[in-house]
């Protein structure tokens, strides 16, 4: 069933996810105390939602993977929680950046596991359009950082 419809719930609530990212390039231009607030929220909204992922990604894994295939893509699920931690150590334009490439590379497992037929028939259409705005949304704000 590779043309499933998207659920309308997963579409509306990943849209509605986007939100805080969408709001961070305009709190940066209006400066002072809501350019402030958003290079903390920001960067801490952007490493929980590549943690949700990761999550997603182990859920999917643990519920039709064995063996050694497990065992990677166990892993691999903890890696955008273990990246995102870094960028939240990092200043926040090179967190912003590091969190803008994380989002970049989602979607290559969010399309493997597609094909490896751990994922729902939609899930790479709603998630490579999610992955790939958060990427952008992150990506002009650390642009916007003097």
């Amino acid at each position: 069933m590779p043309n499933a419809s998207i659920p309308r719930p997963a579409l509306l609530l990943g849209a509605a996810g986007l939100l805080p990212s969408l709001a961070m390039p305009p709190l940066l231009a209006a400066g002072g105390d809501a350019a402030a607030f958003a290079l903390f929220a920001g960067p801490a909204y952007g490493a929980l939602i590549a943690s949700f992922i990761g999550g997603a990604w182990w859920g999917l894994a643990a519920n039709r993977v064995d063996g050694a295939a497990l065992t990677r893509w166990l892993v691999l699920s903890v890696l955008p929680m273990l990246m995102a931690w870094v960028a939240l150590l990092l200043p926040p334009q090179a967190g912003l950046l590091l969190l803008a490439v994380i989002f970049a590379l989602l979607p290559l497992a969010d399309r493997a596991a597609q094909a490896a037929s751990m994922a729902p028939a939609w899930w790479w259409r709603l998630r490579l359009p999610l992955s790939l705005l958060m990427a952008c949304l992150h990506g002009v704000s650390a642009g916007m950082i003097a």
